[in-house]
């Protein structure tokens, strides 16, 4: 299982030592190794940035699911989960904060299927 923060540690890295190969590419003139090192930055600062919104997305998804345990009504996350920022809200996530939930959902018509029987 990989890990964001091991993730974003090493693209946060990565992105300095390329900074500092960029900054001294440009002291000595050469300009294109400076651009593909300034690309290279761009690059890694944007994976860093995204493992940085994936912990803080998994943080508050704990969160949210602790006081959900504890008998708390928490509001849903915003979005209320990935899969329906990327689909538009229309499909989600089965760690869905809000009633759209696919573990609620097959729960039920699990239930309505019992309620026939």
């Amino acid at each position: 299982m990989r890990s964001p923060r091991r993730y974003q540690h090493a693209a946060t890295g990565g992105a300095v030592l390329l900074t500092a190969a960029c900054v001294n590419a440009l002291v000595h003139d050469e300009e294109i190794p400076a651009i593909l090192f300034g690309l290279g930055v761009l690059v890694l600062t944007e994976a860093a940035l995204r493992e940085h919104r994936h912990l803080r997305r998994q943080r508050l998804e704990h969160d949210w699911a602790r006081r959900r345990a504890l008998g708390h009504n928490p509001a849903p996350l915003t979005p209320c989960c990935l899969l329906a920022r990327a689909s538009h809200d229309q499909a989600h996530d089965r760690n869905c904060t809000s009633e759209h939930s696919l573990e609620r959902f097959i729960a039920q018509i699990e239930s309505e299927h019992r309620n026939d029987s």
